[in-house]
């Protein structure tokens, strides 16, 4: 279903079960690994002997990327070690690279963050209009058969709902969608999911959010495999994005990253 998927490595064991978790889900892809070394805006210049021991962590972070995709039975692999900040060159790599899935964990290997998210994490979502499925915690091994989709019925959750509809029928799982309103438009985007998950033979089942939609949905997403969301929601804020990255991710997006406790997939706009 994706067929360039870049993953942004490190040596923690998180990213290499979120490595697993993606080779099992998609065994016929291409692999590119990509290693960036932080070596701007720092405090402190980056000395010889500190850019000599960085160099040996990517090297080595590749290569337990390599060593695990090749158990899996993967060869399609690229491997790149890049200098820089991190989210700039993931963002440059993907779109040098034709890449349709961005894969990486939500935490910063070094320096002290002021959220639970890393920078990284946050900087290459709120600059992207590629998928990407982010790993909070380590999880176990499996293609997601139940998906959660939580949704308001907007134009960018619609795109959403039609991918997690598709991987559905690749998995030969089911969707259940959480609806956080409710009006004649969102009414109308249902009816064309729906229409599409029939299409497509996969079990589609809405349901309406209680007044406390964020907490129904991380309640619901510790049932599921994997949710399938979108970064894109109504209002100005959003339209606003491409002036303030910042904008591109609100307080339910941001909650579902660290609280989902399970794989979630954001689908750009």
């Amino acid at each position: 279903m994706f067929e360039n998927i870049l993953i942004a490595t490190d040596d923690s064991e998180l990213i290499k079960n979120a490595i697993k978790y993606t080779a099992n889900a998609f065994p016929d892809s291409q692999y590119h690994l990509l290693n960036v070394i932080y070596t701007t805006e720092r405090s402190v210049p980056t000395t010889d002997i500190l850019m000599k021991d960085l160099k040996k962590a990517s090297k080595r972070a590749i290569q337990d990327g390599v060593e695990i995709l090749k158990r899996m039975g993967i060869d399609k692999i690229n491997k790149s070690v890049r200098e820089g900040v991190p989210s700039k060159q993931i963002l440059k790599y993907s779109e040098e690279n034709h890449i349709d899935m961005i894969v990486m964990g939500t935490q910063s290997k070094s320096g002290i963050q002021t959220y639970e998210i890393g920078d990284t994490c946050l900087h290459t979502l709120e600059n992207t209009t590629i998928p990407v499925l982010l790993f909070d915690t380590i999880v176990d091994i499996v293609n997601p058969k139940k998906l959660l989709h939580p949704t308001s019925g907007s134009r960018y959750s619609v795109e959403a709902g039609y991918v997690a509809i598709e991987l559905a029928e690749y998995f030969e799982g089911k969707v259940k969608v959480l609806c956080t309103r409710g009006d004649k438009k969102t009414e109308a985007s249902f009816r064309r999911l729906e229409t599409f998950a029939e299409k497509n033979k996969v079990s589609f089942n809405i349901s309406a959010c209680t007044k406390k939609p964020n907490k129904e949905i991380v309640r619901e997403s510790k049932k599921n495999d994997i949710v399938v969301t979108s970064r894109g929601r109504p209002g100005l804020k959003y339209k606003l994005r491409k002036i303030y990255p910042p904008f591109a991710l609100g307080t339910l997006e941001r909650e579902i990253i660290v609280e989902a406790r399970k794989p979630v997939l954001f689908v750009g706009d």
